[in-house]
């Protein structure tokens, strides 16, 4: 009975081991490291430029442009080791694309949903949530851009879902609907 506990303590010992050894072996000390590492070999999602991020206690949200001009949005989390890209989010949206709506589609993994908006549109709810409204030429140089906003927000719905959307200007015109 003795030898069977010490095999099992080994066993839960080894396993514990190898899983931290993985842990430690897919982390690094900052967020950036972990993103370059992830996308390094692979083309279609490889970095051109980090623009924005958002970190909150252990958590991360970085958005940054691919060589083809689509935004990217990755999730990271902080573990014991460091940090550990997590997922991305592709959705199309390309910067080069002109916007004919306010609000030009969305893109949703997890709880992030995300998407470009024009420069009249000045403030942006998701299912009467809030969104973060950033001017991207505040970030990035380049005449397609100039007066895109890109969009962001963490909701809790089912998979599947459809999202209402409204996007209002300044002066609290509502320029889009999508309940």
């Amino acid at each position: 009975m003795r030898s069977r506990i010490i095999g099992i303590a080994v066993l839960i010992a080894l396993v514990g081991i190898i899983y931290l050894y993985g842990d430690n072996q897919r982390s690094f000390p900052t967020p950036l490291e972990a993103i370059y590492h992830e996308t390094e070999d692979k083309e279609w999602i490889a970095v051109k430029e980090v623009f924005v991020s958002s970190k909150v206690n252990n958590h991360a949200d970085y958005f940054y442009i691919t060589k083809s001009d689509n935004i990217v949005a990755v999730q990271l989390s902080k573990g014991l080791f460091g940090w550990r890209f997590d997922s991305f989010i592709t959705g199309g949206l390309n910067l080069n694309h002109k916007i004919s709506e306010p609000i030009n589609g969305y893109t949703r993994a997890g709880d992030l949903v995300f998407g470009l908006a024009t420069e009249q549109v000045d403030r942006i709810e998701v299912n009467n949530i809030q969104a973060i409204l950033m001017p991207l030429d505040f970030y990035i140089e380049s005449k397609e851009i100039k007066g895109k906003k890109l969009w962001y927000v963490h909701i809790k719905t089912n998979t599947g879902e459809i999202f209402g959307i409204r996007a209002y200007d300044k002066s609290n015109k509502k320029l889009y609907d999508n309940p």
